[in-house]
């Protein structure tokens, strides 16, 4: 599960992932994987607190439902599914429960807010593909729009 966060500057909160053994980096939404005994607002709440420092964020509706199927020698098993979940924000300071070398051992690298428009100008990976797109429907009507569905099934010759 992640968190779309938008401050109310309509920036948006990434993290900067490195994942070491396959050498994929790239920017992506805070949060991550679902414990057991965990529901997705539960999971998010979670990472939010552990990735950024934000403790009990308004969770809001799901804007964004993504599938990844198929080899991915970057995320290091055969696919995901995200659930992205509007956070709406103040600006705030950016506090870590876990510690640099956790985050690290995550293949957290870097976090900061990003405009729009640094969205849409970037040349750097994004994840979700279409989070320019994304964020503009968000900032136009609100958490309103049926959600947004990306299903991507990679081949063996494109892992990325």
């Amino acid at each position: 599960v992640r968190a779309l966060m938008i401050d109310h500057s309509d920036r948006v909160l990434m993290v900067k992932l490195h994942i070491e053994h396959s050498g994929w980096t790239g920017w992506v939404l805070p949060g991550g994987g679902i414990e057991e005994g965990e529901d997705t607002e539960t999971a998010l709440r979670r990472e939010l607190l552990e990735e950024t420092g934000l403790a009990d964020p308004f969770i809001g509706p799901v804007v964004c439902s993504r599938t990844q199927r198929g080899p991915s020698v970057a995320l290091g098993y055969g696919g995901q599914q995200d659930e992205i979940r509007l956070v709406p924000c103040h600006d705030f300071p950016l506090a870590p429960a876990l510690e640099k070398d956790d985050l690290w051992g995550e293949g957290i690298v870097d976090m900061r807010w990003f405009t729009p428009a640094e969205i849409h100008a970037s040349n750097e990976k994004i994840v979700p593909e279409g989070l320019a797109g994304l964020v503009d429907r968000v900032l136009e009507f609100g958490g309103s729009v049926d959600p947004l569905v990306i299903d991507i099934t990679e081949s063996e010759a494109d892992p990325s």
